[in-house]
């Protein structure tokens, strides 16, 4: 089934179970949940293209989601891998009309779960926030979206070789899985992949690609590649600033008399 609702208990657990790591009260947490729709998507699943309405943010509760930055002539750039626990569908953009639509696409690269957010919603549990709780989120948002800003403006400064050294590092860092040889990558990912990584040709992917691995530097296994312990030409990935949900502290109640909590933005 490519894409289909799934109101099963246990995603709504899991759901629940991570949303309850970040210290969100269970009354938060009952009403947020009962009030969203668990969706479950196959591999290859397109969630949202580029341009299509921007009224919900989505929670991957498991599995993988590419994010690409698509152009009209058919580039297109990865912008992000998005997993457990990581919010997509946040980045829009007016249209010609005024109205909110993605200015990202996005598709499941395995299958996934994921919990959809209406942005009517959010907005209405903001006006609950006092001016101390808005004016602190704000200030987290603006060191989010600087974060952003610098990842990316460093991510130019890097050569082909160095950004994929810094991509494989940092896709290692996440969803890879230590062994004996080093880090073995668990995500099915080609050379069409890391290329929208980096933001270059698939011939030049490949090309690296066979240079590090004559170099002893990654290996191949079956349909995924192996980060080696002994590589010696090893970067330390840069890192990917998120919007995610984390241990937060009390700050002066909302209109309702509920404990405000603001949402941790990471780099």
């Amino acid at each position: 089934m490519a894409g289909a609702i799934n109101p099963l208990n246990e995603d709504r657990s899991r759901l629940a179970w991570r949303v309850r790591q970040a210290g969100v009260p269970n009354e938060i947490i009952d009403e947020l949940i009962n009030d969203n729709i668990i969706a479950r998507y196959s591999r290859r699943f397109r969630l949202f293209l580029r341009g299509a309405p921007a009224d919900v943010l989505m929670i991957i509760i498991n599995g993988v989601v590419k994010v690409h930055c698509a152009q009209p002539d058919g580039r297109r750039f990865l912008v992000e891998l998005a997993g457990p626990g990581d919010i997509i569908g946040y980045v829009d953009r007016m249209d010609a009309k005024g109205r909110h639509c993605q200015a990202f696409e996005a598709q499941a690269l395995t299958n996934c779960a994921v919990a959809l957010i209406s942005r009517q919603r959010i907005l209405k549990l903001l006006a609950d926030y006092d001016h101390t709780a808005l004016v602190s989120l704000f200030e987290r948002l603006n060191t989010f979206w600087g974060s952003v800003v610098h990842r990316y403006a460093s991510l130019m400064t890097l050569s082909y070789r160095e950004r994929l050294e810094a991509m494989l590092a940092e896709v290692g860092a996440r969803f890879g899985v230590k062994e004996a040889r080093g880090t073995l990558l668990t995500l099915e990912l080609g050379h069409d992949d890391w290329a929208e990584m980096i933001g270059s040709s698939r011939p030049m992917v490949s090309r690296l690609i066979a240079e590090m691995v004559q170099n002893r530097v990654l290996a191949r296994e079956g349909k995924h590649y192996i980060l080696l312990a002994d590589g010696s030409s090893e970067k330390p990935a840069l890192p990917l600033p998120r919007i995610e949900a984390g241990p937060m502290s009390a700050v002066p109640s909302g209109k309702n008399g509920a404990i405000a909590r603001s949402g941790r933005f990471s780099s």
